[in-house]
């Protein structure tokens, strides 16, 4: 306890990208409670992505994988959380994590989904809020000069390897790609970001593995262009310690447009002329498109290359609303679906729907 300070349990234990938009509710928090004692509760693959966060006043690590976060590990905790709040350990307690138990929430993209776990309006800024330390600082430093990145007229930083099964990229994809960018553009490296070492021979296409996570944040300071696949690394480079960049998404084309950062910008009202999102296409025509935004007017490669993404719902329902309805949580799947319905409108939804049943 700290004096008579209300003590508040932010709980969402994974994953990156989902914690990065959670800690805007953190602040929405210590806005809504100024006075109030805030601690979130984290599995430890995804603890760095609130360390030093200035909203968080206590961090209750919880020691699972990165499964277990959604699965049996987040009941475990739940059910933990609960008792303590009972016990008199938190006043208040907000579980904003979608999966596995939150589904009623989810009205169709990620950030938003998250969002309505916590009660009150958001209206605190959206940036998800990252604080690096100053030897976090100094070993992104170190690895920008032993690549002499300064001396590159162009800096590519490429989310290669996306978890979150919302993009078609892959570490041999990147790599493909990067070989063809080469050939295309002078003066340039690509950093190649993901949990996964490579092998390169080329200098010029980088290795960032060696880097933490949330150092992408540093590491976008010395860059001139993004490309991500809407993964943790896209969502950190929107974080309020990263420098915004002109920014390639690269996407499924079955996830509609659950996993659109252009989507989601434009429901928040943020901006997005700054992005092309991509589906579904071969290193080579990615290769074209990263030439034309590095050596053209970037709206002039947007006019090109970007692809407006359908609103379909047909992921939705084979994803997420049909396995919780065959798993019996009737009342979560239809909170679900009026969401999804308040946002979206019925017409939306009428002809997935009506294609999927008459198929049944």
């Amino acid at each position: 306890m700290t004096g008579s300070s209300p003590q508040i349990l932010l709980g969402h234990l994974a994953a990156f990208g989902d914690c990065l938009y959670a800690t805007v509710i953190a602040r929405q928090i210590k806005h809504d409670f100024p006075d109030c004692h805030l601690t979130w509760a984290i599995a430890t693959p995804y603890r760095q992505t609130i360390e030093d966060n200035p909203y968080v006043d206590a961090i209750w690590e919880v020691p699972i994988s990165r499964g277990e976060a959604v699965t049996g590990g987040w009941r475990a905790f739940a059910r933990e959380a609960d008792k303590r709040q009972k016990e008199g350990v938190f006043e208040k307690v907000f579980l904003t994590q979608i999966l596995p138990d939150n589904f009623q929430n989810f009205d169709g993209t990620v950030r938003a989904s998250i969002f309505n776990g916590y009660p009150g309006k958001i209206t605190v800024p959206l940036n998800p809020v990252l604080r690096l330390r100053s030897e976090e600082v100094d070993r992104v430093r170190a690895f920008a000069e032993q690549h002499h990145l300064s001396r590159r007229r162009h800096v590519i930083l490429f989310e290669c390897a996306g978890l979150s099964g919302q993009t078609f990229v892959t570490q041999p994809f990147a790599l493909e790609t990067a070989r063809h960018i080469l050939q295309k553009v002078d003066d340039c490296c690509i950093l190649l970001s993901s949990s996964q070492r490579l092998e390169s021979d080329d200098l010029r296409i980088i290795d960032a593995s060696v880097l933490r996570f949330r150092e992408n944040a540093q590491l976008t300071h010395y860059a001139t262009l993004f490309v991500g696949c809407s993964s943790g690394i896209t969502w950190l480079s929107t974080s309020d310690w990263a420098k915004r960049l002109p920014t390639i998404q690269l996407l499924r084309r079955a996830t509609s447009i659950y996993a659109s950062m252009v989507h989601d910008a434009q429901y928040f009202g943020l901006p997005h002329d700054h992005i092309i999102e991509m589906t579904d296409c071969t290193a080579t025509h990615l290769a074209e498109c990263i030439a034309a935004a590095l050596t053209t007017p970037f709206s002039e490669a947007r006019a090109r290359f970007h692809e407006s993404i359908r609103i379909d719902h047909q992921f939705y329902l084979n994803t997420f609303l049909l396995p919780i309805l065959k798993r019996g949580h009737l009342k979560q799947g239809a909170r679900s679906l009026s969401r999804v319905i308040r946002r979206y409108g019925v017409q939306a939804l009428t002809t997935t729907f009506k294609s999927t049943f008459d198929g049944l």
